[in-house]
């Protein structure tokens, strides 16, 4: 389980090292939508979100949202963000991944994935074997197939990042 470790463990995206990350030549940048950028209940993103995009875009990062939700939730938020995205990735799987690395024009080694869940972002971009960036969910509500994947995840992030 050891393969689960996200390469970057952070309270949300706007904690992210941006400028580290462009230093160590990431190019491109896959956001997960619910309860990574947005709470399930949001139907598009946050201004404060938007400025966030809006200043990656300046430092030149490719983005793409990529969602095991539907094409219509992936719209509310890839239309407003000016991004590519794909909808129903089922995630973990690397189908999605790859094709957003193809649609930005980044490799795996230039392109990191950033979402709040272990089983579905981070070993999907461990899959693609992108760099990948864990955040705390955004909020407490959550499907219930999730919360349980959740007990899990705390346990494997507890032995991943605990303190001696």
């Amino acid at each position: 389980m050891g393969k689960l470790k996200p390469d970057y463990y952070l309270d949300t995206v706007y904690d992210i090292p941006y400028e580290e990350l462009w230093k160590n030549k990431i190019r491109g940048l896959i956001f997960d939508i619910d309860n990574t950028i947005a709470p399930y209940e949001d139907s598009r993103p946050s201004a404060k979100f938007m400025a966030l995009a809006k200043r990656l875009k300046r430092i030149g990062f490719q983005i793409s949202l990529l969602t095991n939700n539907t094409n219509k939730r992936l719209d509310c938020f890839s239309i407003p963000l000016e991004v590519y995205g794909a909808a129903n990735a089922i995630k973990p799987m690397t189908r999605g991944v790859k094709k957003a690395m193809k649609e930005m024009g980044t490799k795996a080694e230039h392109t990191a994935i950033i979402g709040d869940q272990l089983l579905t972002d981070v070993w999907a971009g461990k899959r693609a074997g992108t760099t990948t960036i864990l955040v705390k969910p955004i909020a407490d509500k959550d499907f219930v197939t999730v919360r349980l994947k959740r007990l899990l995840e705390g346990r494997l992030l507890r032995r991943y990042f605990a303190t001696p």
